[in-house]
């Protein structure tokens, strides 16, 4: 890994799946950084902003959705990609509609996550249109 490696910030009050994102995002040649509350990452934005943001959906405490608006609220517009287990297509119109860059289901393909994170960094250095 170079010191270059954008960080990607996960956010998921699950251990199991935390760890499992860490490993995937290593592979992937990202620098993950795991916080198990929204509460927790919110804290984190006062010393480091990462390049993107998978965020989970359901989480005790604020939720993924609340955390989302906090960080618009604050003016980080970080490209965020929300993840949940649950595939309601409502779930992911009010995500988009949040600002969310894209709605994952889990389990995550490693490939469409791939996808989606150069999607989110290309956004964020200015060179790929939103997408719908």
């Amino acid at each position: 890994m170079d010191v270059a490696d954008p960080v990607i910030a996960i956010v998921d009050d699950d251990e199991f799946v935390r760890r499992a994102l860490r490993r995937l995002i290593g592979m992937l040649s990202y620098r993950p950084v795991a916080f198990s509350s929204g509460e927790d990452f919110l804290a984190s934005l006062a010393y480091m902003v990462p390049a993107c943001v998978l965020l989970d959906l359901h989480m005790p405490g604020l939720n993924g959705l609340e955390v989302l608006k906090e960080m618009r609220s604050r003016s980080f517009n970080v490209p965020t990609i929300i993840i949940s287990g649950n595939g309601r297509p409502e779930f992911r119109t009010l995500c988009i509609r949040a600002g969310a860059i894209d709605y994952l289901q889990k389990p995550l393909s490693p490939t469409i996550l791939d996808a989606t994170i150069q999607q989110a960094l290309a956004r964020r250095n200015g060179s790929a249109p939103p997408s719908n």
